[in-house]
This record gives C-alpha cells, sequence and structure tokens, in this order.
C-alpha cells in the first residue's frame, strides 16, 4: 500500500506549529471574551477564580489563567439548573435546532447532555474531512458504518461526517455478525467503521479469510490498542488500520492518525490533533504543566470554532503520550498523541464497548449479602470478543442455591452486559479491598505497549 501523502488541506496541514498557534490564538482570544458575555456557566466559573479575559493575551496566558472544567462540573451544572444546565443558555435562547449529545452514564457518574447547534455538527464533518481522505478514500466509496447511531457521540458522529463527506454509508449495525460478513462478501466495501474490538471479533467470528473483501481501510477507535493488535486486524482483513481519538464532550472525533495509519511497536504512529479546530493540552495531572514531547500527561480541550457552547479547557482523565508538531514521520505541524498510547486515569473499564464504573460494580455486587468479595477477570473468547468473569466468595464459604443465575442476571439489569459468574472456595487475596486487585486484565487488544522515545 502506497504512504504517499495526500492533504485535505496542504496549506493548514504544512504549517509550523508556531504559525498554527498564532492562528488559534486569533479564533480564542475573540471568543473568550463572547464566552464572558453570553455563557453564565463559564463566566461564573471564571469570576469565582479571578479571571478577567481582557487580561489574556496569548495560549500561555490561557493555559495559565483559565481554569479547566471536567465531568463533575458539567454534572452539578444540569442537576442546579435542569435538565440542560445553565452553560445552553446561549444555544436555547438563540431559538434554532439543536443536537443533543449524551453520555452513556454507565460509569456511575451520570449522564452528561452536550447540545450542539447545526453549524458545530458541519465543523465536526469538517473534522473527519481529514481522517477519510489521509486513509484513502475517496467521495462515492463504500463504508460499512457498524456502531448504532443514538444519542451518543459514537457513531452518530461517524455517520453524518461519512455522509458529508460524500462517501456511501451502508449502516448494518442492527444486524448480528454472520449478516454483516454477508453483506461485506456482497457488497465489497471500501472501508469498515466501528470500535477496535468488534473488528477483532469480526475478523474471527467471521470463520473465513476477509483479505479478498475489498477492504482498503478499518477505521478503528473507541478504545485504545496496542500496535501488534491492528497488525493482526490488518493481516485479518488485507487493510491498513487508521484509529481515532474523540471525546463526548466535543461530541466529534479530532484526532487522527495519518497516512501511515498507527505505525509499529518500534515506531508508533501519531494520531494528529485537527488544530486549526481544537487546542490539544497534554498536562502533568499534578503540576498543570504541559508535558514534553515524548512524555505522557492528561489530555485537556478546547474548541475554536463553538461559539454558543464552547468545550473550555476540558479535562478528559484521559492519559497519552504527547508528540509535539511535526514529530510524525509525514512532517506536519498538527501536535497530536502517540498512537495506542491512551489511557484512562481513573479505573472505569471498557468492556464489549460499554463503560463500567469499579463503583458500580461494587454497588451491584455486594447489594448480595451473601457475597464476601469477588474479582473480574477480562478476556476473550475464541472469536475475540470480550468476555468478563466474575468470581466471587460467598460469606460463609458455601453457595447458596440459585446464587449465581442471580448475580448474572442483577449485572445485566444494573451494568447492561452479560458476565459469566461463578463462585469459589479460597480469598482471592489479604488486600481484596483494592480495586486494582479486582480487575484482571487479560485481552490482548487494550494492552498498551511501553515504547522508548
Amino acid at each position: 500500500m502506497s504512504t504517499s501523502l495526500r492533504y485535505h488541506d496542504k496549506n493548514l496541514e504544512m504549517m509550523s506549529g508556531a504559525e498554527i498557534a498564532e492562528l488559534q490564538w486569533s479564533k480564542l482570544g475573540s471568543l473568550l471574551q463572547q464566552v464572558w458575555d453570553t455563557n453564565p456557566f463559564y463566566r461564573d466559573r471564571w469570576a469565582s477564580a479571578g479571571v478577567d479575559p481582557s487580561k489574556i493575551k496569548n495560549l500561555e496566558d490561557f493555559r495559565t489563567i483559565i481554569p479547566t472544567v471536567d465531568k463533575a462540573a458539567f454534572m452539578a451544572d444540569q442537576e442546579a439548573t435542569p435538565p440542560f444546565g445553565l452553560r445552553h443558555e446561549p444555544v436555547l435562547n438563540s431559538l434554532k435546532g439543536h443536537v443533543p449529545i449524551t453520555t452513556s452514564g454507565s460509569s456511575g457518574q451520570g449522564v452528561e447532555i452536550h447540545l450542539q447547534t447545526q453549524e458545530d455538527v458541519a465543523n465536526h464533518n469538517a473534522l473527519n474531512r481529514y481522517y477519510f481522505k489521509w486513509s484513502g478514500l475517496e467521495p462515492g466509496d463504500i463504508v460499512f458504518l457498524m456502531m448504532h447511531v443514538s444519542l451518543l457521540a459514537g457513531g452518530r458522529c461517524e455517520y453524518h461526517a461519512a455522509i458529508d463527506y460524500g462517501l456511501s454509508v451502508y449502516p448494518v449495525a442492527m444486524h448480528d455478525t454472520a449478516k454483516r460478513v454477508e453483506l461485506i462478501q456482497r457488497f465489497r466495501p471500501k472501508g469498515l467503521i466501528a470500535t477496535t474490538s468488534y473488528l477483532g471479533h469480526l475478523a474471527a467470528k467471521s470463520g473465513e479469510d476477509l483479505s479478498n473483501s475489498g477492504i482498503s481501510a478499518l477505521f478503528c477507535g473507541a478504545e485504545s490498542a496496542s500496535p501488534k493488535w491492528f497488525q493482526r486486524l490488518e493481516s485479518s482483513f488485507g487493510a491498513k488500520a487508521f484509529d481515532r481519538y474523540g471525546l463526548s464532550q466535543m461530541a466529534t472525533d479530532h484526532m487522527f492518525t495519518c497516512e501511515r495509519g498507527v505505525g509499529t511497536s518500534d515506531n508508533p504512529g501519531v494520531l494528529h490533533n485537527i488544530d486549526p479546530y481544537v487546542l490539544l493540552e497534554v498536562i502533568d495531572p499534578e503540576s498543570g504543566e504541559h508535558v514534553a514531547d515524548g512524555e505522557r500527561g492528561e489530555i485537556v480541550l478546547s474548541s475554536l470554532y463553538r461559539s454558543l457552547v464552547p468545550v473550555i479547557r476540558c479535562r478528559t482523565n484521559d492519559s497519552a503520550i504527547y508528540r509535539a508538531p511535526g514529530s510524525c514521520d509525514c512532517g506536519r505541524g498538527f501536535s497530536g498523541i502517540q498512537a495506542g498510547s491512551v489511557q484512562r486515569i481513573d479505573e472505569v473499564k471498557k468492556v464489549k464497548g460499554i463503560n463500567i464504573w469499579p463503583q458500580a460494580m461494587d454497588e451491584a455486587i455486594f447489594s448480595f449479602p451473601e457475597v464476601r468479595d469477588y474479582r473480574v477477570i477480562l478476556t476473550s473468547d475464541a472469536t475475540e470478543a470480550d468476555v468478563g468473569i466474575v468470581e466471587f466468595l460467598a460469606t460463609d464459604g458455601s453457595t447458596p442455591e440459585g446464587l449465581e443465575k442471580r448475580i448474572t442476571t442483577h449485572l445485566r439489569d444494573k451494568i447492561g452486559i452479560g458476565f459469566e459468574v461463578r463462585a469459589v472456595a479460597m480469598p482471592f487475596s489479604e488486600t481484596a479491598s483494592q480495586k486494582k486487585q479486582r480487575w484482571i486484565e487479560k485481552r490482548h487488544h487494550v494492552l498498551v505497549p511501553t515504547v522508548a522515545m
């Protein structure tokens, strides 16, 4: 496969880091005053922190003076002023149609809602044009979308963006895997859009070689994966893997691998942030200082194109290895993060595409007084689909009749997915109260390699 560069907007992509920073500040400088004047959520937060927007003269001032915001602040806002929160007053007062996006709520921290304008959605589409262009797809090409279109950002933003780019989008999420394989063989799409783990499941479940199905691009995402796992996908499909990163609060993906794809263990690719639209910071979570190229930090994001409901210095709770402008072999001036390096700072687990907060699992399991302790083993079956196994220790050493079945049913109701539940006779450890020891990760596709920089 050719690795020649495919530019969507060469003038922007080949700007230097300094030129891009100047462009970002030209957008951000005017945005801050507008937000102060029109958005009570940010104005109240900034006023409480002693912020005067007129004193912010450059990006360094912005990073130093403007406080960060996070999920807890968004939840508090919409709980204080339901259902949308004060931050959405500008878009609601505009009397224009809005596009709602919610988080799944499966983390146990609540369901956020984020309203976008139609103009925002158009800009989301513009962001994703880089992704499709870099992957080698052209208008008219067929892609299969294997993610559901719903109130969640994942699936919805990909659908709108692919349509806007001019792709022929086949939404096949409603079909089972066997039917999807049949449709792939019939229509021979050039691209598959799905979560990374599902693509592995699809390859294994098909029971046959898909490398001659006409697929050239695998649009992975929604979870981190190692280069070896991506290479396995590429071998199965005879196609190149391209990764993406987005955030529910942003309501779109905005970091994409270029023509290089995800790279290798020795030379990982870069998820390029589309800097003209989104300001990326990667900070030390403790000090708040921006990390250097090749160092790990927390991802902090600001939208540069949304005037009514912007996202300004949002802490994502995701950590990644920062890559400075120009650090990728492609030579682009966009900043980014190392492909395959994203990890959650907290202990949230993604199983079968669902985020599971350990506290939510604690509450579900320990609602049974017969359970003394438990652990969760995450592994994969023969088709590379996620398997969650819950092993529990009963309080008196014996297993009450029907307890395994009752726990299984309760977990499906409360967590939203099925687990294999079984009783064990021996304690797990003397320090079983430590949550990290309750979760044992054995899935190959989520292991993040350590790469010397």
